[in-house]
């Protein structure tokens, strides 16, 4: 069956990414002048935040595969219920067309053939139209 990989990509930490940082931090020093001691003083290091938000891309890209993984479990598991006419025709048009391959979009398609949305599988099962009466 098509599908789009998902890409891994680790976070790097970039020169533009610490020059933003500073920027930030400088910002938020010179938003109140007469607590920039105190602002600085609870603003954490450049290394930390870096860190938190190498530990957060990683929890997220977790949770993003996790889900694209859950999503494809129960699109396999919604086509496995369709009738093998109405499956094998599904994963033809699922095959030939030109959307993005992710368990969304095959999700998507499985939701306009049950309500009688999509004519070409209709039509490849024979059924007329697909128009509902």
């Amino acid at each position: 069956m098509r599908f789009k990989r998902r890409d891994r990509c680790p976070f790097n930490d970039t020169p533009r990414k610490r020059a933003a940082l500073e920027r930030k931090q400088r910002n938020e020093r010179e938003a109140l002048p007469l607590f920039a001691a105190q602002v600085a003083a609870e603003q954490a290091s450049a290394d930390d935040i870096m860190a938190a938000r190498a530990k957060s891309w990683d929890r997220a890209e977790r949770e993003g595969r996790a889900r694209d993984a859950s999503d494809w479990r129960r699109a396999r598991a919604k086509l496995a219920s369709y009738p093998a006419d109405v499956a094998r025709a599904l994963r033809s048009y699922w095959a030939i067309n030109q959307w993005p391959g992710t368990a969304i979009y095959l999700l998507s398609m499985m939701n306009m053939f049950d309500n009688g949305r999509l004519d070409a599988v209709e039509r490849m099962l024979g059924r007329g139209s697909g128009a509902q009466n």
